[in-house]
């Protein structure tokens, strides 16, 4: 797990896939419990103080894991925390590799800034091992202004 403070109320976590291969990302009760229990492992691990109303979006990225962007909504004075979870399914996952050694066995890249974009759906297993230390996920809005101005490289 990978704790990344986006700022003072905003966190994003990485989750490897070894992790989740029990949990069913498409049930909702399932899915519910183990947001809950990845909030009280990060309170308890990294003594944050996560109280109020939570909106926590989701997204699998299929062999790789899962990524929880949590937004605190509303800070009431309590000792609890309510979850909105949102699931989003439809997204295009790309990694961000700097290093060409890695990447130069596929046979198709994006480049864009001195950096080379590979579709998730394009790797395997066996490719995820070299590249999980330097890689960089992107996907969303933060794909939306990038994905216009790269380049499409075929080898």
């Amino acid at each position: 797990m990978k704790l990344e403070f986006l700022d003072e109320d905003d966190y994003k976590v990485f989750i490897n896939s070894c992790y989740i291969k029990d949990i069913n990302i498409n049930h909702k009760e399932e899915l519910s419990r183990y947001v809950k229990t990845i909030i009280l492992k990060l309170r308890k691990i990294y003594d944050l103080v996560l109280e109020g109303f939570y909106e926590v979006h989701v997204y699998s990225i299929g062999h790789i894991g899962i990524i929880l962007e949590i937004h605190n909504i509303d800070n009431y004075i309590s000792k609890t925390i309510d979850l909105k979870i949102i699931v989003h399914n439809d997204e295009k996952y790309y990694l961000k590799i700097k290093n060409y050694d890695l990447v130069k066995h596929f046979k198709e890249l994006n480049y864009y800034n001195n950096d080379f974009y590979i579709s998730v759906d394009k790797i395997d297993d066996k490719d995820i091992i070299n590249l999980i230390e330097s890689m960089e996920i992107v996907y969303a809005s933060s794909l939306k202004g990038i994905r216009n101005k790269w380049y499409y490289l075929t080898f």
